[in-house]
């Protein structure tokens, strides 16, 4: 599946996903919001990263909530998420997903395995890759709302 597929996928599984009664879905990210994100993160943000955050900008939902420009939410924002552990930011790892148990779903943006989202236990290695679950954010997200 590629890319374009994998994210009409994820429109429709984003529309359909359980959520509380009193959380209505946040909706996308504005280009202000966009633009605050990335001057809290000192730099820009990947292109397919941003597509996302357009579509949600960031929202408690699946076992650990989806991360974006969330600075009204702590806990699902980016750039919160990224404070929590200073060497991601030299590694180029971007937090984009929670597992529900304090555990991470890194979207990486540099070496070799840039587009690719992996997953990191925080607490056995913080600093450490446990897998790559995903060749890109768009199949990671697919699954990630397949599971719920």
């Amino acid at each position: 599946m590629d890319d374009r597929e994998a994210r009409q996928d994820v429109l429709r599984l984003l529309a359909g996903v359980q959520r509380a009664p009193e959380q209505p879905f946040p909706g996308g990210a504005d280009e202000q919001e966009l633009a605050d994100l990335e001057r809290r993160l000192g730099g820009p943000l990947p292109a397919v990263l941003v597509d996302w955050l357009r579509v949600c900008k960031g929202e408690a939902i699946c076992a650990g909530g989806v991360y974006g420009a969330r600075p009204d939410r702590a806990s699902l924002d980016i750039a919160e998420r990224l404070a929590l552990y200073p060497r991601w930011r030299e590694f180029g790892w971007l937090p984009v997903a929670g597992d529900g148990c304090g555990n991470v779903y890194v979207l990486l943006t540099r070496g070799e395995l840039a587009g690719q989202v992996a997953f990191v236990d925080t607490m056995a290695d913080a600093d450490g890759i446990e897998a790559v679950e995903a060749d890109s954010l768009w199949t990671f997200l697919r699954s990630l709302l397949i599971r719920g």
